[in-house]
């Protein structure tokens, strides 16, 4: 009995020792290469996305936060971490997609600063424009523009269907302050919605137009009243009541034959199908025949009444 109590003894020495030595491992390996956590800022991709849609809103990036081993830690870069948005499930308009992630191995995820994303799924599309010419500023005395011409003329626009469907007109801007001799200008184009405002988000193809302005000397000015016209019906239910322009009048300046016989000047007309409620454009003068308009930009409030 002695002797097996001796070997009893014994085994349970040598497990207390194989467990404390497990206990030392661990308590030195922790030591040597402890827990640790990193932050990281990891750019978002879009994945699976159908060629006929475009997408925005979507997050450049995310922050995540991991933790792991520190020999882990330390060598875990943004790179390392893989943040997307599936869209194989793409639809147009407002989605709540999730944001996934693939981490490295022996990490941990401890925090993402966004789990989900409100994105924008447009149809993309692409439409032709021809370019308005918008001429700014004030032509010498005597001074009259005889020709224009626009290389190129047009300009394809790309871009979500959303934003196409808002572009009324694309302008190019042509600076005619104080010119008294022929000039040609690179001017840059931008897109403006019927209510005058611009609209942005949109690629155009080119960005900007070679205008070749060939004047004479043979110039008159007189001022002229704005004409307002309108498209479409108010909602049902409302009264069109008023339409004003402000300024009333304008002063226009160019060859005498074209400018001795103008008895107004027609605005681009402003878009009231389905209002409700008053509102105001700003709206261009447009620069017909060469004619140099001073203000070149009118503001048009139209009010309506309810008919109950």
């Amino acid at each position: 009995m002695n002797r097996e109590n001796k070997l009893d003894k014994k085994w349970q020495l040598k497990i207390i020792c194989l467990v404390l030595a497990i206990v030392l491992w661990f308590v030195i390996i922790n030591e040597q290469n402890p827990i640790s956590e990193g932050t990281y800022t990891v750019p978002v991709a879009v994945e699976n996305l159908d060629s006929q849609y475009i997408t925005s809103n979507v997050p450049k990036t995310i922050y995540v936060r991991l933790s792991g081993p520190r020999n882990t830690i330390i060598n875990v870069g943004p790179s390392d971490i893989k943040a997307y948005v599936d869209m194989s499930n793409a639809q147009e308009g407002k989605m709540d997609v999730p944001i996934h992630l693939e981490l490295p191995a022996g990490t941990e995820l401890k925090k993402q600063s966004m789990t989900t994303a409100e994105i924008m799924v447009d149809v993309y599309t692409v439409q032709e424009f021809p370019l308005t010419t918008h001429l700014i500023g004030k032509l010498g005395e005597w001074v009259s523009i005889s020709t224009m011409k626009l290389v190129p003329d047009k300009v394809v626009i790309s871009g979500a269907r959303r934003l196409i469907k808002t572009v009324d007109k694309a302008v190019v801007d042509i600076p005619v302050d104080q010119r008294s001799d022929d000039f040609s200008v690179m001017a840059q184009i931008h897109l403006v919605s019927a209510d005058g405002s611009r609209v942005e988000g949109l690629e155009l193809t080119p960005w900007q137009s070679n205008v070749k302005v060939t004047v004479s000397r043979n110039a008159v000015s007189k001022n002229v009243p704005v004409n307002v016209t309108t498209y479409g019906d108010v909602a049902h239910g409302y009264t069109l009541k008023s339409i004003t322009a402000d300024p009333a009048k304008v002063t226009v300046q160019g060859d005498a034959d074209v400018v001795n016989g103008m008895t107004k000047i027609d605005l681009l007309p402003v878009p009231i199908e389905g209002l409700d409620k008053n509102k105001e454009w700003k709206v261009f003068v447009p620069s017909t025949d060469g004619i140099v308009v001073e203000p070149n930009l009118v503001e048009v409030k139209v009010t309506i009444t309810s008919d109950t």
